[in-house]
């Protein structure tokens, strides 16, 4: 009987044991990259800005083999909140409590912060028009108009309300059209920028009155580069794109644009993750498969 209890605390201590061991040996599991699908103007920011020590930007080192990508901001966010170990990057304004906003080189993502520039992660969020439809006066009465509002002084206390920084230069104020409009608008692109968008349609709705109850505007958000793809396409004068970076030198041909606000990519991980700041460089070795442990960043 006494042999038995001996063998079997001897068991346990072994057990114990091998635990421990398993534990101190690999225990920890590996981060979980989480990044935009490619046509994302957030990821083409966040890959731009995140750069190594030596300077090459995460653009041209390439993203690293094994990393999850999302296609919708709130995805990206949904995936990280149900993942200890998981990391992304989304607009701060898209951001909810479910997930934790780490600072960026000890700079917290604010308004003001971006505002000021110390913090870096930012880039802007861009309405798109065909160019050649624009400059010629082919734009539809009805997305004129819209546009018009999207210009506006009061366009730009929803961008501030909603925690972006709003671009004043050249703002004016909007004020209902003189005879009533109708038409469809087709607005399209940026998943960033999609939650904004309906509160810019709220309020245009809402100071346009009857004047504009007969414009019906249709969003169909998959991306950055489906907008410019819309609006490019656009032949009736209805397309209005939006773009979460600003427009490459070789779209300008096609493509009349105006910055509407900045935003601040927000760099995200799990609530219970106890990394509270990160560096760009460390990023980069993240989303290149270099740093592979949330333990290897307490040690740099």
């Amino acid at each position: 009987m006494k042999t038995t209890k001996k063998t079997i605390l001897v068991i346990i201590a072994l057990i114990v044991a091998l635990t421990a061991i398993l534990a101190a040996c690999g225990g920890e599991k590996d981060i979980a990259v989480i990044a935009r699908t490619s046509g994302s103007g957030t990821r083409d920011a966040f890959e731009s800005i995140v750069k190594s020590e030596d300077g090459t930007s995460l653009k041209d080192a390439g993203l690293m083999k094994g990393a999850i990508e999302q296609d919708k901001t709130s995805a990206v966010i949904s995936l990280v909140s149900s993942t200890k170990t998981g990391i992304g990057y989304v607009s701060l304004g898209s951001v909810d409590d479910s997930v934790k906003v780490l600072k960026v080189e000890g700079v917290q993502a604010n308004a003001e912060n971006v505002l000021s520039g110390e913090y870096k992660m930012q880039r802007p969020f861009v309405i798109m028009t065909n160019k050649a439809l624009t400059e010629e006066g082919r734009l539809t009465p009805a997305t004129q108009d819209f546009v018009k509002f999207l210009k506006s002084t009061q366009a730009q206390q929803i961008v501030e309300e909603e925690g972006y920084v709003k671009q004043e230069e050249g703002a004016s104020e909007y004020t209902a059209p003189a005879e009533n409009l109708s038409g469809n608008i087709a607005v399209s692109g940026s998943t960033s920028v999609d939650p904004l968008m309906d509160k810019l349609i709220g309020k245009y709705k809402e100071i346009g009155g009857a004047k504009v109850a007969g414009v019906e505007i249709s969003k169909n958000c998959q991306g950055t580069s489906h907008g410019i793809s819309a609006v490019k396409a656009d032949t009736a004068g209805n397309a209005i794109g939006l773009g979460s970076s600003a427009v490459k030198q070789a779209d300008e041909a096609q493509i009349a644009h105006f910055s509407i606000a900045l935003d601040a990519i927000a760099v995200i991980v799990h609530p219970e993750n106890t990394l509270e700041d990160i560096s760009v460089a460390q990023l980069f070795d993240i989303y290149t498969g270099k740093i592979v442990k949330f333990s290897a960043l307490a040690a740099a």
